[in-house]
């Protein structure tokens, strides 16, 4: 099959790992990125989506798959027309929705991770929605072969977290650390009201790739503070890690129990206090947190790799 994927082209993003998956699979397929910087991307003028339409078009794709939720109505809209299927692949919460163009367009299939955003969608829309379980690339985030208590001497990292430092996460790191948590922040702290009182724990280091799932695996514990409209459903970084490897704690939402084979109690938490309370406690249990991270990467290997991912996406349609 040919597909045509519209999305980011950079390394490590979900468009990279489909492509990757794709084409391991012996698919063919391709990115096409809008330009950065463009006024066209952010405002609703439909020139530059049908510039890339154009570019679509001569490629001939079998399928068109759309992770943007940028993209311009009119670019969906004419390429249905000429008889190209086409459908959206939203991998992140429900803040993204910019100007809400996925409405307005008319794809065969609309793919959430979210079953609250999915309800919404059938419900009240009457569109075509398919709820799917983000992944992880076992040819990318691939799993240190080293006992993981030895590589955690190596790091020396007590809790780590990476991502865009946006106000929530950074009130919640800062009472971690004025509870004597140890922290260890990879990401971008270049957003609005950054904390920078954070400075200290800081890495200036974006990490990606197989550097990305090496620091997860020598971390004692992955803090995965999930965006607050992540309302029933979480984030790729859930799967990241648990693919590495790691040992991850995470805000509970009750997917959680579809998503692990463990009471996920366990590995997750409703407020800052149980947070500080569940770090102490697996800083003083290392056996304990690496026998589970184990099981987990064992589960999610079987389930939710980017080639699971595809197989289910292709199924679909």
């Amino acid at each position: 099959m040919k597909i045509a994927i519209i999305g980011s082209t950079l390394y490590d993003s979900i468009e990279f790992h489909l492509n990757e998956s794709f084409s391991y699979h012996g698919h063919e397929s391709y990115i096409f990125d809008l330009p950065y910087g463009n006024p066209s991307v952010k405002f609703p003028d439909n020139k530059v989506f049908m510039l890339l339409a154009s570019s679509v078009e001569q490629y001939q794709p079998d399928l068109i798959m759309v992770v943007y939720r940028i993209i311009h109505p009119d670019f969906v809209n004419h390429l249905k027309k000429k008889g190209y299927p086409l459908i959206q692949v939203n991998p992140d919460a429900l803040t993204t929705f910019d100007l809400q163009q996925l409405f307005a367009a008319e794809y065969d299939v609309y793919f959430t991770k979210d079953p609250y955003i999915q309800r919404f969608m059938e419900s009240n829309l009457k569109l075509n929605v398919k709820l799917y379980n983000e992944a992880f690339n076992p040819r990318v985030h691939v799993k240190p072969d080293a006992d993981k208590l030895e590589y955690e001497k190596e790091f020396d990292i007590d809790v780590m977290t990476y991502g865009s430092m946006y106000p929530y996460r950074n009130r919640m790191l800062r009472i971690l650390a004025d509870h004597g948590i140890d922290l260890t922040l990879f990401g971008n702290r270049n957003v609005p009201f950054y904390d920078a009182s954070l400075d200290e724990y800081h890495t200036d280091c974006y990490i990606t790739g197989e550097v990305k799932a090496k620091i997860l695996y020598g971390s004692k514990i992955v803090l995965n503070n999930l965006n607050y409209a992540e309302i029933e459903s979480v984030n790729t970084r859930f799967f990241e890690a648990n693919g590495s490897g790691a040992f991850q704690l995470s805000d509970y939402r009750p997917i959680l129990k579809d998503l692990l084979p463990i009471d996920p109690e366990l590995v997750s938490f409703r407020s800052i206090d149980e947070a500080i309370e569940k770090i102490r406690y697996y800083l003083q249990h290392p056996q304990e947190r690496v026998s589970i991270a184990q099981q987990i990467y064992d589960h999610f290997m079987g389930r939710y790799t980017y080639d699971h991912l595809i197989q289910y996406i292709l199924n679909s349609i």
